[in-house]
């Protein structure tokens, strides 16, 4: 299935110090259920039964706030997310704002990385997904490390995240909108000049998703030189996977929570707003606002509203089941099907991004991952797309592949980066 990345490339990824420059290291959401790790207590004087009489008022509102809470720190797992803060900005990147010149209500806030090297090798632009406030700071060491080999980097937060470029307007999100940010932000920064507008991409979860989406529908193919590709496989494999007639029924029920995410204003008093996703969702991702949170999930509309991903036919399965990722976001499938806006039987992908044969992809997940599982199915699929092809799977990591809660684990999605950029000369 093309080049094999293997589980350990030997590339160094660096010093300690920029193994911990990434913000969320301590994921203490993730660990509760993860095995591989150790076990984390983030409010220990809540939960602690000694801590309340069992027979006062307040031990009553106590008790609930600690099922709540347990139901918070288990969906955060199942999603991947982290119960820190990602950090503004770490030692040898600068960070500022960008607006687009063909975008100038949007203002993004940024991190550059630059060489030292000269010349520079090239550019790479880096993209995350629904992955919480300030998520460019999942790149920080991978940014790092390819400065150290002569790479100029960026990541942004993404349109919705930078507080200067989120409108609350829920056709701002669709992914035609989306993907055409990667070369409004690209070309103002002017990073990609010096190679002749090419550039290289790493993105993960949503971000990812835009990323394929430019490539089928924008003109971001022309001008890429590789493409890592972090918890999503190709577009065509993951929609196939939960729509039409050859699905995975495993992630045909994984996918169920889009179901919930895209109901008419989830967040901010939509008729099915009992605020059960404020609590399971935008709580442990760091949201201050339900308005703040709700631009991130109009994201999930945004890609089915352009054909860029498929949306799984209504199912009752174990995601609704006690313990599934359904279960946990928390609206049930009655009050779903009653008041979502979007066909029961499911939505096709329509913007097919077909064969990629111009530039090298990898392909990397975690075998812990909840939503996008990482399937050998997908892996073989992909390939079959792509004719430049890479594959990396590590067991005991997440959806958050860039913050496995083992730094060995993180090095080898790191160095996987790093190779596949580097195959593109």
């Amino acid at each position: 299935v093309g080049r094999s990345v293997g589980r350990s490339v030997g590339r160094s990824v660096g010093s300690s110090s920029r193994m911990h420059a990434r913000a969320a290291r301590a994921s203490g959401f993730a660990r509760m259920w993860d095995p591989s790790v150790r076990q984390h207590d983030p409010h220990p004087s809540v939960i602690s039964p000694s801590s309340r009489p069992p027979t006062s008022c307040s031990a009553m509102v106590t008790m609930g706030m600690a099922s709540t809470l347990g139901k918070v720190v288990a969906l955060a797992l199942l999603m991947g997310y982290s119960d820190s803060t990602y950090v503004d900005c770490a030692t040898g990147l600068e960070c500022t704002t960008l607006t687009p010149s063909d975008k100038p209500d949007l203002t993004f806030d940024c991190a550059w990385a630059t060489s030292s090297i000269s010349p520079t090798k090239g550019f790479v632009y880096h993209m995350h997904g629904n992955d919480g406030q300030k998520s460019k700071a999942m790149f920080f060491d991978t940014m790092l490390e390819l400065a150290d080999l002569g790479y100029d980097s960026l990541a942004c937060d993404a349109r919705g995240y930078s507080p200067n470029a989120a409108p609350y307007n829920y056709d701002a999100y669709h992914y035609d909108k989306l993907q055409s940010d990667i070369l409004s932000i690209v070309d103002e920064s002017g990073l990609s000049t010096p190679f002749d507008d090419k550039f290289h991409i790493v993105a993960h979860d949503q971000g990812a998703r835009v990323v394929w989406h430019s490539i089928a529908v924008g003109s971001v193919a022309e001008r890429l030189l590789s493409f890592a590709s972090l918890s999503i496989p190709h577009a065509d494999v993951f929609s196939d996977s939960i729509y039409g007639d050859n699905t995975d029924p495993d992630e045909k029920q994984a996918a169920q929570y889009f179901r919930q995410l895209i109901l008419p204003n989830s967040t901010t008093g939509g008729p099915a707003d009992n605020n059960e996703i404020w609590n399971s969702v935008c709580l442990p991702t760091d949201y201050d606002t339900k308005e703040n949170c709700q631009k991130g999930l109009w994201w999930y509309n945004g890609a089915i509203d352009a054909g860029a991903c498929a949306l799984p036919p209504m199912e009752w399965g174990t995601a609704w089941e006690d313990g599934g990722l359904a279960d946990f976001v928390g609206i049930p499938y009655d009050t779903v099907e009653e008041y979502t806006t979007y066909p029961t039987d499911g939505v096709p992908q329509t913007a097919k991004v077909g064969n990629v044969t111009e530039f090298p992809v990898l392909y990397a997940c975690g075998g812990k991952d909840k939503p996008d599982l990482c399937e050998e199915t997908f892996n073989t699929q992909s390939a079959a797309y792509i004719t430049d092809y890479s594959y990396l799977k590590v067991d005991y990591c997440g959806h958050k592949v860039l913050e496995c809660t083992q730094d060995s684990d993180t090095k080898q999605f790191i160095d996987a980066i790093i190779v596949n950029i580097e195959s593109a000369y």
